[in-house]
């Protein structure tokens, strides 16, 4: 028994006639003429598809992202938009892979104790920097007592005598340790694509800041962004699964300069100290975003 629907004259979407001999897609709004129940692997395809790129060009893509710096962004800008995935696509499919294989990734051992050091404490899997604390003055045979937090000079015990913003901190950092390592975690990781979604536009705009006069929107630095971001998730995971972290970011800053200068034509004393510039501004940035997310994350932490 045949589960394709009856071939009719004319698309069941917008109900054009359609040529003969009938075409696979309506020539009115593109519509498969060949309509069947879909299996697991084309709903797959379907709705995961629209995000995530896993058809033949990407592994075209990927080998020139990472081999041939600044030729996406270029073929991009030259109407090559068949040959290779999207940029927006690249960037999902390459965060999908990192978040996925940082999932994956085993967790990194505890260091043992070096020789001849005294032993540590072994303490309940899941404890809190404030359980921490209580534990470690039991340890010593001193009583537990409550964490002297201090925050710009003002103390936990004395939040009253200090100004609201002084209160708030305190009381953010009261609230964070109450969170175990894996609360931490979880919570970051649920927050962190967010934060990285939202750095991408932030960078376009620097290049947009950096690259002022040279007839450029602010739309082809975001391409520009994209693929660069594209590169920097599949460095990040590689740098997690490996101990070369450092020689990674060397290559990915080379990749960088190199990408630079096929796209926006410069010489190689242009490309870096423009590249060491972008690198050290979007670094501070980070490390902005990454105070304002613990933060976040500390007062919106639940109250034991």
């Amino acid at each position: 028994m045949s589960h394709h629907a009856p071939e009719l004259p004319y698309c069941r979407n917008c109900h054009f006639t359609l040529a003969t001999p009938r075409p696979v897609y309506c020539g009115h709004c593109g519509q498969e003429t060949d309509l069947h129940p879909p299996s697991v692997r084309e709903m797959f395809t379907e709705y995961l598809g629209h995000y995530v790129a896993f058809d033949g060009p990407l592994w075209r893509t990927l080998w020139a992202l990472v081999c041939l710096p600044g030729h996406l962004t270029n073929a991009y800008f030259h109407g090559q938009r068949r040959r290779y995935v999207l940029p927006l696509r690249v960037y999902l499919s390459a965060s999908f892979v990192f978040f996925v294989g940082w999932a994956l990734l085993p967790a990194m051992p505890e260091p043992a104790a070096a020789p001849g050091q005294p032993a540590r404490i072994v303490l309940a899997p899941g404890m809190t920097p404030a359980q921490l604390a209580a534990e470690a003055a039991s340890a010593a045979g001193k009583p537990a007592r409550q964490m002297d937090l201090s925050v710009f000079g003002c103390k936990l015990a004395e939040a009253e005598t200090c100004s609201m913003v002084q209160r708030w901190l305190v009381k953010a950092v009261e609230r964070s340790t109450h969170l175990t390592r894996e609360q931490w975690s979880a919570r970051l990781l649920a927050l962190a694509p967010y934060g990285l979604l939202a750095m991408q536009p932030v960078f376009a705009a620097l290049l947009l800041l950096m690259f002022a006069g040279s007839g450029r929107r602010y739309a082809e630095h975001f391409v520009f962004s994209l693929h660069s971001h594209s590169l920097w998730f599949l460095a990040l995971l590689a740098a997690f699964a490996t101990e070369a972290a450092a020689l990674l970011m060397l290559a990915v800053f080379v990749h960088g300069l190199i990408a630079m200068r096929q796209v926006y034509g410069l010489r190689w004393r242009g490309a870096v100290w423009r590249g060491t510039l972008l690198s050290t501004g979007y670094f501070l940035l980070l490390t902005f975003g990454l105070v304002v997310l613990g933060v976040f994350i500390a007062v919106t932490a639940p109250v034991s």
